[in-house]
């Protein structure tokens, strides 16, 4: 059976330390705990890149925008119990991405889901947008963080998005492959990497084979 990991899973075990790594992988190779309880699996933004997708389908019509964050207001007010904190988090996406990025002109293609293989590791590198703008296709990483990423996860992530992304066929050049980090307003694309980070990416897979069958639950 492949290994497999997503990108952003690759990327922070390149980044972990030893200890953190293993814990990574444990829950990659174990996604259900010892009692049988499948491990919860919090996608933060989720319906900030649901709105942000069905807006740029609906050819920018903003009110799918005022929409979403209309419903996720009420979403707290009718369950405070609920996670606040992600709420907040899911509105300020959408607004930033508002006042910042709303002027867009995508047409959404179909999102493919491109894989990066090395040996037995398969690394997912879905995009959160595939879209063609004024003719060029673009694969797009959508970074709500309120946190500055990772200078270097940036670039993992992009790498491997765009190697994925030649191994399908889909027609995408490495400067466009996008990681948008919406918070900052800010945009790096795959256009200058350093072209040893494949090398470094490939001694990742092989050194996850390695430790992988020694994981234990």
């Amino acid at each position: 059976m492949p290994i497999q990991i997503s990108v952003g899973g690759l990327a922070k075990f390149m980044k972990a330390s030893s200890s953190s790594q293993r814990t990574l992988l444990r829950n990659y190779k174990f996604p259900f705990t010892s009692s049988g309880a499948k491990r919860p699996q919090i996608v933060r933004y989720s319906e900030a890149r649901a709105a942000i997708t069905k807006y740029h389908e609906s050819g920018n019509d903003i009110t799918v925008l005022l929409t979403a964050i209309e419903n996720l207001v009420r979403k707290e007010s009718e369950h405070p119990e609920k996670d606040a904190g992600r709420i907040h988090d899911n509105v300020r996406a959408l607004k930033t991405y508002m006042a910042h990025f709303s002027k867009s002109h995508f047409i959404v293609l179909e999102n493919p889901k491109p894989k990066y293989i090395h040996g037995e590791v398969v690394v997912s590198a879905t995009p959160d947008l595939f879209v063609d703008e004024a003719g060029k296709r673009k694969l797009i990483k959508l970074d709500f963080s309120a946190a500055r990423p990772d200078e270097e996860v940036i670039q993992i992530v992009v790498k491997v998005m765009h190697e994925a992304s030649y191994l399908e066929n889909l027609g995408v050049q490495p400067k466009d492959v996008v990681y948008l980090d919406v918070s900052r307003q800010a945009q790096f694309t795959g256009a200058r990497l350093n072209k040893r980070l494949k090398r470094d990416i490939d001694a990742a897979c092989e050194t996850i084979a390695d430790i992988w069958p020694r994981i234990k639950q």
